[in-house]
């Protein structure tokens, strides 16, 4: 008799765990993710064409505090920021203000020339598509500068401090013209590649922030005001912004290196390249709508421009949205001092995921490992998911 009550009840717990929700499954199997990491907080969104079908979030914005990281927690999210700065390139193609072919010194009040390709014109489309020939270099690092309302406490990493601290704020322009024109004070020949513009590809922040610059010099639109009135506002990103005010440093995340030192907040000259500001609740109508418009079915962005953006067959015309060989996934990634961030969607299945979290990950094995675990959770669930979109 003690045997059958067993089994009756293994019989009820396999019935219940069936009938549970994918949705519901997919949150205990990321509590208890979190609970065996050592990430301090993290959200998560997994979106389709139709709607958001999952947002979540676990742990803490702040450790010390034990506030909670929700969808609406605000962090930088690293290189993500370079897909909007894609998108504000082809709305402003749209807007017929430039187009992939646009020789940048046309728009530059400075010239910008590779050295040693001297009659070999730099094209909108050579910074989209990384083949530009720019370098980072050391100088990159200047580009990190203190946010001046920051107050440090116990718990800041006192190295990095001192590092952002040793460097001066300044313009954007200011700083790109020092590093790519002739007559600034970084320039060296070695900022760029011995190679034709065109020819090679080689990943470097500064393209996106000299994109960026353009858009602002061929709209005659400070590039923060244009991305605000034809992305943030269009797409109801409401709480994403490039520059944080007083009034919302309740909502953002405290961010840590990965041995647990709080960072200084901190912020970008070259800031669209990564000082994007958002949360997983803005980022999900974004990717809604980057999903549509690679289906052909968005009305905000046209196919004919969608093309110009996203990577493909014909990869010449990407605008710093790249794409996994194997997984097909299209996206980007972000990380910096404290942080860890992912936005992609799948080219095949025209679903898309979304992690913030408030460490660079990457930096640490462990971590990552813990990091990319999420990644494997969601992607169990995407397909189990897409039938019950949450909202539209």
């Amino acid at each position: 008799m003690k045997r059958s009550a067993i089994l009756l009840l293994g019989i009820l717990f396999s019935i219940a765990a069936m009938a549970q929700k994918p949705s519901d499954s997919l949150t205990m199997e990321l509590k208890k993710h979190f609970n065996s990491s050592d990430l301090p907080g993290f959200s998560v969104a997994i979106v389709s064409g139709n709607g958001v079908l999952y947002e979540n979030s676990f742990g803490f914005a702040n450790r010390e505090s034990k506030s909670d990281f929700k969808t609406t927690t605000i962090q930088k999210l690293g290189s993500v920021s370079k897909t909007v700065v894609g998108l504000a390139l082809v709305k402003a193609i749209e807007d017929g203000k430039l187009t992939m072919d646009t020789k940048i010194n046309d728009i530059l009040p400075f010239h910008v020339i590779n050295p040693f390709y001297k009659d070999s014109p730099l094209l909108i489309r050579h910074l989209a598509n990384h083949t530009s020939t720019i370098l980072d270099t050391k100088h990159y690092g200047k580009t990190y500068v203190l946010d001046e309302s920051f107050i440090a406490g116990e718990e800041i990493h006192q190295d990095f401090l001192g590092f952002l601290r040793s460097h001066n704020t300044m313009e954007l322009k200011d700083f790109l013209f020092n590093v790519l024109n002739k007559n600034g004070d970084w320039y060296q020949k070695k900022n760029f590649l011995k190679a034709e513009p065109g020819s090679t590809k080689a990943y470097s922040n500064l393209n996106a922030a000299l994109t960026a610059y353009i858009i602002e010099m061929a709209t005659e639109m400070p590039f923060e005001e244009y991305t605000e009135t034809r992305i943030f506002e269009p797409l109801g990103m409401e709480s994403t912004s490039w520059q944080i005010e007083k009034g919302e440093l309740n909502l953002l995340a405290t961010l840590y290196f990965p041995k647990g030192k709080e960072v200084p907040r901190y912020r970008l000259i070259t800031y669209p390249d990564g000082g994007l500001f958002s949360n997983t609740v803005d980022l999900s109508n974004y990717l809604q709508e980057m999903i549509l418009a690679y289906s052909g079915r968005s009305t905000y962005l046209p196919s004919e421009f969608a093309r110009l953006m996203f990577p493909g067959d014909d990869d010449i015309n990407r605008a710093f949205w790249g794409m996994g060989e194997k997984s097909r996934n299209i996206g980007h990634g972000g990380s910096d001092p404290g942080v860890q961030t992912d936005l992609q969607f799948n080219a095949d299945m025209k679903i898309g995921r979304i992690i913030l979290t408030n460490v660079n990950a990457e930096d640490n094995e462990m971590l990552w490992n813990q990091y990319r675990g999420i990644h494997d959770i969601l992607a169990r669930y995407e397909n189990k998911l897409i039938d019950q979109p949450i909202k539209h």
